[in-house]
């Protein structure tokens, strides 16, 4: 998008929240078959779209390729791939399309999880990934490197964190304890590189 679609008030920012919709502008969810999100059904997470002028408010498209420019689009909504939910008119975000799981027909961030594992005390990050199941088609997996790593958390303690703060299929079935997660020269976590690990 050419403007920035969501932003905050200089005196009511909030650390975790992508802001409100920008004046002007027009943002919304919809769910997996594509349909808006009501806005009063706050809590449930869809995909960003965005609606505007393509040009204007919106990419012209991209060079060459006019078929990826219309696999952009669902109808007059540009799709961002972002995820998210909304509580009285401001969005959270849920990650990107490609790091939500199919827990058994549920959705599952992987962002989320990674929240909840990096505000236990004695995590100092964390990296989800998929892995596959024979009975829920793929489950979490967590790579966590600890505070501390002489002294690590349980993965007792890990599971049991989780349980208290996150649904049954978001619960990481394994927990993978590193020194450090593998990154790209910019900082961005190789995940790819977790998931060989685990085949």
């Amino acid at each position: 998008t050419i403007p920035a679609v969501l932003t905050e008030s200089a005196g009511g920012a909030s650390a975790d929240s992508m802001g409100y919709v920008t004046a002007g502008c027009e943002v919304d969810l919809h769910d997996d078959e594509g349909q808006l999100l009501p806005e009063d059904n706050y809590g449930d997470t869809g995909e960003i779209v965005v609606r505007g002028t393509r040009a204007i408010t919106l990419f012209a498209g991209y060079l060459d390729d006019p078929a990826t420019t219309e696999a952009s689009y669902r109808g007059d909504w540009f799709v961002t791939g972002d995820r998210a939910h909304r509580r009285a008119g401001r969005f959270f975000f849920d990650g990107r399309r490609s790091d939500v799981l199919k827990v058994a027909g549920e959705n599952v961030s992987t962002v989320e999880v990674e929240m909840v594992l990096t505000a236990h005390p004695e995590v100092f990050e964390a990296a989800v990934i998929a892995a596959a199941d024979a009975i829920f088609d793929e489950v979490p997996v967590a790579f966590v490197v600890p505070v501390d790593s002489a002294s690590p958390p349980t993965i007792d303690d890990l599971t049991a964190w989780c349980g208290e703060n996150l649904a049954k299929a978001k619960i990481p079935r394994d927990v993978i304890f590193l020194d450090e997660l593998p990154r790209t020269s910019v900082g961005k976590i190789r995940k790819f590189i977790l998931k060989e690990s685990l085949s």
